[in-house]
């Protein structure tokens, strides 16, 4: 009787030191995040900077946070929606993540809407603007620290009537959701002020010889004033460099969207991207404390300058990590941490960052030129359209 007793007392002795270990133990597992992104096709270069960009900041603060590791998943979306959607599933169900982020491709982000919002997983998206994952089809789960495809192209579109004087355009994108929804932004713009788009080419992504599709832009020479263009990866080289080995680069001036001659791709573009103006977000030129830091801290580490891809991803993972700060490393509340990364604010790279009630991104639009400064070719602003959101009304 008296053993029983005695055993009975150190279970009960026991019983809280064994709570409070495995609440220690808790505590202390990594936090995870499942990172997805294209690593093969055209758009490899852009998921390299955008991984890159990501990693950057998770070194600056050692992969820790409140006093818990973070550890990075990164799977490979190949740009295809239902590899997307395999690898969501994949991050989720086997690796345990508690978020996921990344994704270069809009229709990779509108393939996995469903799964996030069924699993209630917290996803931030750190490029792909699917227009409708922060308007009509908004979920509570879905962050977007880069830009709403159209949301830039609002303000490009206004600018380029009120401020360049262009009154006719010929577009030319790429046939796939991101390319219509930023043509479309372009359009609204641009129609508001009273401009014209007199024609629109759109050749498939992955497009190798637009020699065909160049060929029509010849018969629009002295009809239109400029021809906005939109393309990105591997596409953003080629059509740069055939516009210009076509010719036209002297008989219609391009205005781009500024993911058409990013950073990324200048250097492959040379000759054939300069004095091409565009508007975009982000350039490593802006003259600021944060972003100079930043631009030396990315060039330190990779040999070569950020562009906009890398730039989102490490306000990205700031947003995740400030958001995490705020209540301490406690991410299994999923509530909390989403509370706290809808109000996360701080200075970054492009500009004061916040988000808008809708969870995207509201942001400045730089308007660019490319120059040649020695044997370096850079994108230097000459203008800028402030506080731009998905929603941006274009001035009379």
């Amino acid at each position: 009787m008296k053993k029983l007793l005695l055993i009975g007392m150190f279970v009960i002795f026991l019983y809280p030191l064994v709570i409070v270990s495995q609440g220690i133990a808790a505590a202390a597992e990594p936090i995870k995040i499942g990172y997805l992104a294209p690593y093969v096709g055209v758009y490899a270069k852009n998921g390299k900077d955008l991984t890159d960009g990501f990693k950057l900041y998770l070194d600056e603060i050692g992969y820790k946070v409140a006093g818990r590791e973070i550890v990075l998943i990164t799977e490979d979306d190949e740009m295809k929606p239902e590899v997307g959607t395999t690898k969501a599933r994949k991050l989720v169900e086997k690796d345990r993540v508690h978020m996921l982020a990344g994704i270069i491709h809009s229709g990779v982000a509108y393939a996995i809407k469903d799964y996030v919002n069924n699993n209630k997983m917290p996803l931030i998206l750190t490029n792909a603007g699917a227009a409708k994952l922060t308007a009509q089809d908004k979920s509570p789960y879905i962050f977007r620290v880069s830009f709403v495809n159209g949301q830039q192209d609002l303000a490009g579109g206004w600018y380029a009537y009120a401020k360049l004087g262009i009154r006719k355009v010929l577009m030319m994108f790429p046939d796939y959701s991101a390319g219509h929804e930023k043509a479309d932004g372009f359009k609204r713009g641009f129609k508001a002020m009273g401009g014209e788009i007199v024609a629109e080419i759109f050749p498939p992504l992955g497009t190798t010889d637009y020699g065909p599709y160049l060929a029509k832009v010849v018969d629009y020479a002295g009809k239109v004033d400029r021809v906005w263009m939109f393309f990105s990866g591997s596409d953003a080289v080629r059509s740069i460099v055939q516009y210009s080995e076509y010719g036209l680069k002297d008989k219609i001036k391009l205005f781009v969207i500024g993911d058409t001659v990013d950073e990324t791709f200048i250097s492959s573009q040379k000759d054939a991207a300069l004095g091409v103006e565009s508007y975009l977000h982000y350039t490593p030129t802006l003259d600021t404390p944060e972003n100079k830091r930043f631009v030396k801290a990315y060039t330190d580490k990779y040999r070569n300058e950020p562009g906009q891809f890398s730039e989102q991803a490490y306000i990205g993972a700031k947003a995740i990590v400030k958001a995490l700060e705020a209540i301490k490393g406690k991410v299994e509340d999923r509530d909390a941490f989403m509370k706290a990364l809808r109000d996360v604010k701080f200075e970054a790279p492009q500009g004061p960052f916040r988000f808008d009630n809708n969870q995207n991104v509201v942001q400045n639009v730089y308007i660019r030129r490319v120059e040649k400064k020695g044997e370096k070719y850079v994108n230097t602003v000459f203008d800028m359209v402030p506080d731009v959101d998905q929603f941006w009304t274009p001035k009379k």
